[in-house]
Parts: C-alpha cells; structure tokens; sequence
C-alpha cells in the first residue's frame, strides 16, 4: 500500500481514496503535524502533546519567559525540528527577567531525534546570518546555564541560536550551551552515551562561565560521551574556556571550523588557572582543526586526561589530533598571573588513559609563553610542520617520545606572511614556509583549499596561492 507524507496546518493523517476499475482502494497518509507554542508558555512536553517522529514545534515570534520542553522522541533520521516561526515579523526570544540566581533560561530534557533550529527567516528578515531563536536575560540573577540539554537526551542539533550572556552588564555567572546532567549516571545506564550531537552556526557571547559546556567531569560518574561534532560556531568575550568538551570516550569527535575570540576574561577568578583556554578537550579522543583561536586567558588550544578513566580502562589512549587552526596572542591579553601560557597544550594525569598528540599544520603567532608545550607523561606522537612565530620563550617542548620534525620557528617578520599587522597570516610567495612541507600533509588548509596548491605542501595553516597573495584577503574570520 503506498503512503504519501505532506503536511496540511496540524492534521496528523488523513486517508485518501484511490479508484482502480470499480473498486476503492484507501491509500493512508502519514502527516507531519505543527505545534505552535505561544509567547506566554513555558513548559511543553513533547510525549504528552503527540508530539511524534518528522513533526515541528514551533516558538512562535516574540519575548518570552524561560522554557522548558521535554520528552521529545524523534529519531535520528527523522528527528523532530523545535524551530523560530517562519511568519513571525522577528526571532523568537527567551530571556529571564526577573528571579533568583541559578536555574536555565532554555532546557530540553530526555529530548531524542530533536533538532533546535533557529535557521528560519521571519518575514522581513534582513539577508545574510540571522538567529532565530535569541537566549539571554533582562533582569534577575544570573543562571546557571542559558541552554541546558539534559535528561537521556541524544542525537540532538542545535543551529543558529544565539546566546547571549549579558555579562557583565546583568549577568554575574552562567554557562551558555550546557550538554550534561549530573542526576544522569552511568552506573545507572552502564550502556547509555550521551551521543550524536551536533552543535553547529551558532552565536554565542558575554559569558560569565564557559561558552561551551559539553560533557561531564568523569570522577561525576555522568554519561561519556561519542560522536560530537561542534563546528561554524562564533563564540566570542568569554569569562571562562570558549568550547570545553569532557569525557568523549568513544566515537568520531570533532571541534573545528569556528572562531573563539576573547576568552577567560574573568579575571576575578585567579584559583583557577587552568579554566581559561579557547578550546580545551578534557579526556577524550578529538580532531581539532581549522579553528581561529584569539586573544586567551591562558592556551589557546589545551588537551589532557585530568581525572579521567584510569589506564587499562579500556577506553584509551586518546587519539589527539590537531591541525590547521591559526592561535594568536594565546594567554596575551587577561591572565598576567598565568605565566604558562601556550599556543597549545598537551598535558597527561599520572595513572589516567594518556592522550596521544599529533599536532601538526598550526600557525601559532605571539603565544605567551611556548608555542606548542607537550608534557612528559603522555603518549607517544608528534609535533610536526607548524608555524610558530614570535614566541616568548622556547617555541616548541616535547619529550623526545613526541617526534619533532619540520617546524618552522622565528620572528613574525620573518615568516613573510602577507599582512600580519592586519592578522593575515597567509604565505607571501617569498615565505621560507613555502614548498617546504613534509610529504604527510592534510588534504585541504584553513581556507579548506586543497594541498598542495604547486606540488610541494606548506608548513603551516595556510596554503599558498597567488590569487590569496594578490587578493590581501584577510584571513581574520569575521561574524556574517
């Protein structure tokens, strides 16, 4: 029997008759449905509204109190979109304007097969990135996260919202994407993982806490987690880390393509010193690539193993990979106190599974201290073809279990790039980078153009093309 799906306002099925010769036959339909939440709720839960696999929740336009949905089932291939409202005259807002410290702004628990997504664009939306669905407060005290996603959920998206702190003009504490649940144990649910989430073109800004808050301490006894993905993010004037990610224990993982600007700012909190990286993998295999990390309370890229499963746990070691992300002034602006301070870092627990560094293709400008710093105690790996100019002491420390080959080291002048004053760190065709690339390279660059571009790869983030030398494109990302 043929099923044909479409969507009529909220009908869920109809049954259409179709006539062979003299006989009728039923033909079912399986309709997605529409439910619209207004402004004036804060609580909708998915399973109790009939809420199903394919269907759409939608925020309708407008300024709204804090929310909270719950016991959304969907599925991965056929997940259920919480979206803003496409006829609405503006994005959707949820803000707290009055209360107590502490609580969420925005929640999702036990939410599965569930996209949030605030990709539509309202009647008269201006052209270009605009975000949908807008997170912050007006008044009250600070949460403790602005957007929560909890319970048992997984295989969740969450697009084009932005987040928007408010410190420290309101706001006093707050993390701003939380992904984690301590009443959640693995003890529990020794086979669950918090799994398949995907975090990507969001905004996120004016933090007091961590921009990202993704996945738990593993002493928490919390789900691990596997196959993350946060990419195309913009996350920007952070107290704490920019992207933290914890106990990604399995599965294909990965941060890259965003921009993390102006992190660990909050310069009032100097207990805790190793709380201030652009991007900091705790625990966990990750590929980190073709990021822009800039200005940072401490390392710009940080990956270690502090308090994760012992060794012999049978989850690690930790594959670490990570390329082609250009880190500038890394611990340069906010931490004088902090005067460790690396372009990377890669750091082990003694008796913890060790993270294995293959750290390669970075261009690494005016770290604070080293410009790529392995300690002694992790796995064997390498450290090569990365750029590191204008270090303030050694450029590159490894134990010699780390493998060092093909690095190029020196003044920020002498790397000839093509407007470093304007952050443009693009090869000059005279670059003593150029041409000299080992023979294992990554198949594209920051630019996500293809090496080599003239038979021989470069060291570095960046490829050489003359159109890039000619163009003084700047290779400093901005917000679209």
């Amino acid at each position: 029997m043929a099923k044909l799906r479409f969507t009529i306002g909220n009908n869920v099925s109809v049954v259409l008759m179709l006539a062979v010769g003299p006989f009728l036959i039923p033909i079912e339909s399986s309709l997605a449905a529409n439910y619209p939440i207004s402004p004036q709720g804060d609580y909708f839960d998915c399973e109790a509204k009939g809420v199903k696999p394919g269907d759409t929740v939608t925020l309708e336009a407008g300024t709204r109190n804090p929310l909270k949905i719950r016991n959304c089932n969907g599925t991965a291939a056929n997940p259920i979109t919480i979206r803003n409202d496409p006829n609405g005259t503006g994005p959707t807002k949820i803000r707290r304007a009055s209360g107590s410290d502490k609580g969420i702004v925005f929640s999702c628990d036990d939410c599965i097969g569930v996209a949030i997504d605030g990709s539509s664009k309202w009647r008269g939306a201006p052209t270009g990135k605009t975000y949908g669905i807008v997170v912050t407060i007006t008044g009250g005290g600070a949460p403790s996260a602005f957007v929560k996603i909890g319970g048992m959920s997984r295989f969740v998206t969450i697009r084009n919202l932005e987040i928007d702190g408010a410190w420290p003009g309101l706001a006093s504490d707050g993390i701003g994407l939380s992904v984690n649940d301590h009443s959640i144990k693995r003890a529990v649910y020794p086979n669950a993982w918090r799994e398949g989430f995907l975090i990507e073109h969001n905004y996120i800004h004016d933090i007091e806490g961590e921009g990202m808050y993704v996945g738990p301490n593993y002493r928490d006894g919390d789900l691990p987690l596997r196959d993350i993905e946060i990419r195309f993010n913009v996350v920007e004037d952070i107290g704490w880390e920019g992207i933290n990610t914890k106990s990604m224990l399995a599965g294909n993982n990965s941060v890259h393509h965003n921009i993390v600007r102006r992190v660990g700012k909050n310069v009032s909190r100097t207990n805790k010193p190793n709380q201030y990286a652009g991007i900091n993998n705790n625990t966990g295999s990750v590929k980190i690539y073709n990021n822009w990390v800039e200005d940072t309370g401490t390392h710009g890229i940080k990956v270690g193993s502090g308090e994760g499963p012992p060794e012999s746990s049978g989850f690690g070691p930790f594959k670490s990979y990570v390329w082609n992300n250009v880190i500038v002034n890394a611990g340069g602006l906010w931490r004088s106190f902090m005067s460790e301070s690396h372009g990377i870092s890669v750091s082990a627990q003694d008796g913890r599974e060790k993270p294995v560094p293959y750290v390669y293709n970075n261009t690494i400008i005016n770290p604070r201290s080293k410009g790529i710093h392995v300690a002694n105690n992790v796995a064997a790996g390498f450290v090569r073809d990365n750029i590191v100019a204008g270090t303030g002491t050694a450029s590159i420390q490894a134990p010699s279990s780390c493998k060092q080959t093909n690095n190029r080291v020196g003044g920020i002048s002498e790397m000839h790039f093509i407007d470093a004053e304007g952050k443009n760190f693009r090869l000059r065709s005279d670059s003593p980078a150029r041409n000299v690339g080992s023979g294992d390279f990554p198949d594209t660059d920051f630019d996500d153009r293809a090496r080599p571009q003239d038979g021989i790869p470069d060291q570095g983030a960046f490829e050489f093309t003359a159109t890039a030398a000619e163009s003084h494109a700047p290779a400093n990302p901005t917000l679209e």
